[in-house]
């Protein structure tokens, strides 16, 4: 109710707006100048009414895309959507460049979700990094790392965190620490892993739910060192609620990890 009080509103200040225009052109004997500024108001209010309804489209587009990602029934439509989102923007030109990488990284995590790695990795791989603002660059690299983690290749995750900047976000940065963290466990460099996980999660104002990534790491390191019932005591704690979704879309290890707590809790 209260939107369209404010839509009618706006209707109604822009058609005063007009009609003073032409009371006042035509006091002045200018009649025709009035209905100039007239359609000028209307066509200007006319373009940005368009414009807002068709990023308020984009968004809900966008919603139900990335709420694709869970749900396998609609997966497989949505990637062909996104990916002919994603051709509609090639050849990839500077202005489009984010919208571009923002749709690769969706189009990744869809493929992912598919346990379609090779595809993945291939959809985020090929983005020039330099030509992104830092935020979209780590983003970029974020998801670079998870898809080549989910698909068993460590080294592969640990080059796409090679000599990174800064994000300019402090949860996203700690978080790429964090991927790091995680790919070098997997690469043989456990306790270096265990160290930068532990470094992560004693910073002060740190997120709760980076902390609770932390301890994922801990927990895939424990394992990775032989200590397994300490890694799933480590996970159990985390609760069913999060378990269930690293079950579904957590690294290889970590999968098998939670899903064997979760078989406990069930049990």
């Amino acid at each position: 109710m209260r939107a369209l009080a404010i839509r009618i509103f706006r209707i109604f200040a822009i058609a005063l707006l007009a009609y003073v225009a032409i009371a006042w052109a035509y006091q002045s004997g200018r009649l025709w100048l009035g209905y100039t500024i007239a359609v000028a108001i209307l066509s200007a209010w006319l373009g940005f009414s368009l414009l807002r309804i068709g990023k308020t489209a984009r968004a809900r587009r966008e919603a139900r895309w990335e709420e694709a990602i869970f749900d396998g029934l609609k997966r497989t439509r949505v990637i062909h959507e996104v990916q002919r989102a994603i051709k509609k923007l090639t050849p990839v030109r500077q202005r489009s460049r984010v919208e571009h990488a923002k749709l690769s990284i969706l189009l990744a995590e869809l493929l992912d979700a598919q346990g379609d790695y090779p595809e993945a990795m291939a959809a985020v791989d090929s983005l020039a990094l330099d030509a992104l603002p830092p935020l979209e660059a780590g983003l970029v690299r974020h998801t670079r790392a998870v898809t080549h983690l989910r698909g068993g290749d460590a080294p592969g995750a640990l080059r796409a965190l090679a000599a990174r900047a800064l994000s300019g976000d402090r949860e996203l940065d700690q978080r790429l620490t964090l991927l790091e963290a995680y790919a070098q466990i997997e690469a043989g460099q456990i306790e270096q892993g265990l160290h930068t996980a532990d470094e992560i999660a004693r910073q002060q104002g740190i997120d709760a739910s980076v902390v609770t990534e932390a301890r994922v790491v801990r927990a895939a390191a424990l394992d990775a060192l032989g200590r397994r019932e300490e890694a799933l005591v480590m996970l159990a704690a985390l609760g069913r609620d999060a378990l269930a979704p690293l079950s579904e879309l957590g690294h290889p290890r970590v999968r098998s990890l939670a899903q064997t707590v979760l078989d406990g809790f069930a049990g």
